[in-house]
């Protein structure tokens, strides 16, 4: 699960998942040093700059995670740079940063950000509307939705992370089933059908209300789909209406006709995956890290036999969330241009194809997701392509997880039959209401 505030390690399925499929590697090897006698360039205050990211297997940039190690040096030595890492563990990330903000001492010149955008953005600058136009043009347009705030553009989302159809080829076949659901109506369809044989239709994470990849954020999916979303122009939640209410009223169809009952205790992405991997449960909605380790016969019951598919289209279409996995830049930093620079080096074909090539995190450039190598490694590259040709919010806003609490608790409720979901849409819409106007 994507948190996008400091939580407990505990709580970060999404992440633990990982880290049960890899090893984080602490040490950070050296980095190319400085060429003698290279030309300094004319704007640079200084030829350092500072980095602060996850460490890997989280998504981690080169030099950090050990790919195109020999391009960064190459790039250093054309830009008379030197990049210096600060790694920590994903749990930290939030905290550390929130902590050395409030210090007021300049620290980091890039810092990587997931869904933090609006809560940091004063500590931020907005150099991300300086950026190469033919890397924008190569990069999904919704890409941009969770690294902006208040029309102002922070940020460059590096990985496309969607949530997209996974699905037990085997199962299927079994059941006669040709092709992945479509529609909101073949996805009940099929978890009913499928719920056979020992093993369910559906499975998800159900049990930690907030963040992306909380419950909350799921409707958010089914909002969309359904032709809704959380905000208007004025800021204030305009969810209230038909989209909300059947957004999560097909999330109680599901669970009460097909889907594993534990998901209400499945707290983080990586307790419902193991289901999935294990055989018990035929679809899911998951990321796209998830695909390679689901392919390692020594920790899947199902490698061969995953299937994907963009999310079946609801009234309005298909539609998905991000993981939000992005490079913002700091108010403060000393070569801001540099610093874009080296951003649009992360996002370079050659670096983005070796990321996904290397570490499993898919580019976000369109054109890496469509390169046959690419494709060729990672089959789902070509599912999250299609999905990427939809709508994708995450509407991530600086009290987020307040919001995603309430709304969480909410559909909590909701599914365990204890209120309608026309009930509890109304609840939180008066919840969130009180948020926004708290944050003024």
């Amino acid at each position: 699960m994507r948190k996008i505030i400091g939580t407990p390690a505990s709580s970060l399925g999404r992440r633990d998942f990982l880290k049960q499929t890899a090893l984080a590697g602490a040490a950070l090897g050296p980095l190319a040093g400085l060429i003698a006698g290279s030309a300094r360039p004319a704007w640079a205050d200084t030829t350092e700059i500072s980095v602060f990211a996850p460490l890997p297997p989280d998504p981690a940039p080169p030099g950090d995670a050990k790919f195109s190690q020999d391009a960064l040096a190459a790039w250093e030595q054309a830009h008379s740079a030197k990049v210096n890492y600060e790694a920590v563990a994903w749990p930290q990330l939030h905290d550390k940063m929130a902590t050395n903000f409030a210090s007021g001492a300049h620290v980091w010149d890039v810092i990587y950000m997931s869904g933090w955008v609006p809560e940091f953005a004063k500590f931020l600058q907005p150099y991300a509307e300086k950026l190469s136009p033919d890397l924008v043009s190569d990069m999904p347009p919704s890409s941009f939705s969770t690294v902006k705030w208040q029309g102002k553009n922070y940020g460059a989302v590096f990985t496309l992370s969607l949530l997209t159809l996974f699905y037990n080829t085997e199962h299927f076949e079994k059941a006669g089933l040709t092709e992945p659901p479509k529609t909101w109506d073949d996805l009940k369809r099929y978890a009913k059908e499928l719920t056979r044989d020992g093993h369910y239709g559906w499975v998800l994470n159900y049990g930690d209300p907030a963040g992306i990849g909380g419950v909350a954020s799921y409707w958010m999916t089914y909002l969309q789909q359904a032709g809704g979303k959380m905000y208007g122009d004025d800021g204030m939640p305009v969810f209230n209406n038909e989209a909300g209410v059947d957004a999560l009223q097909l999330m109680v169809d599901l669970y009460n006709n097909g889907t594993d009952p534990g998901s209400i205790s499945y707290v983080g992405i990586n307790d419902a995956t193991n289901v999935m991997l294990s055989g018990k449960a035929s679809m899911m909605m998951n990321w796209p890290f998830t695909w390679k380790p689901a392919q390692d016969p020594t920790q899947s019951k199902i490698a061969g036999k995953l299937g994907g598919a963009v999310l079946p289209a609801g009234p309005a279409g298909t539609a998905s969330i991000d993981g939000t996995d992005a490079w913002t830049v700091s108010a403060d930093a000393k070569n801001p241009d540099l610093c874009r620079q080296l951003v649009e080096f992360y996002l370079s074909p050659d670096v983005q194809k070796q990321q996904a090539l290397q570490t499993g995190w898919l580019p976000i450039r369109l054109s890496m997701l469509a390169d046959a190598d690419v494709q060729k490694a990672l089959p789902n590259a070509a599912v999250v392509l299609e999905q990427s040709k939809h709508p994708y919010d995450s509407f991530v806003t600086p009290d987020y997880n307040e919001v995603t609490q309430a709304i969480g608790t909410e559909i909590q409720k909701t599914l365990q039959g204890a209120k309608t979901a026309k009930q509890a849409i109304q609840e939180c819409s008066d919840q969130v209401t009180a948020i926004v106007k708290k944050r003024g």
